[in-house]
């Protein structure tokens, strides 16, 4: 789990200063991609850290709320690739 937060802290690093040389619209969709990638593995990393999803009732709000977050990474590629 902490390797998919390194790296996906380090491609959005690496995608937002190439957004700031170049302005390109789709470099800053691929960014908010992997941003949202380093923010799913966060809450993934805290709620096996704490437990969260051994309790019976928060686990379907976890489970949601990653779900949510994979539909606004695809959101955001999908954007970057055929957004012209």
């Amino acid at each position: 789990m902490a390797s998919i937060v390194i790296l996906s802290l380090s491609i959005t690093t690496i995608a937002l200063l190439s957004y700031r040389r170049t302005r390109n619209n789709k470099i800053l969709h691929i960014a908010v991609g992997f941003c949202l990638f380093f923010i799913k593995g966060v809450v993934l990393t805290i709620t096996l850290f704490t437990g969260l999803l051994e309790l019976e009732g928060s686990s379907i709000y976890v489970l949601a709320i990653l779900i949510t977050i994979d539909l606004l990474i695809l959101i955001a590629l999908y954007l970057s690739i055929f957004k012209r």
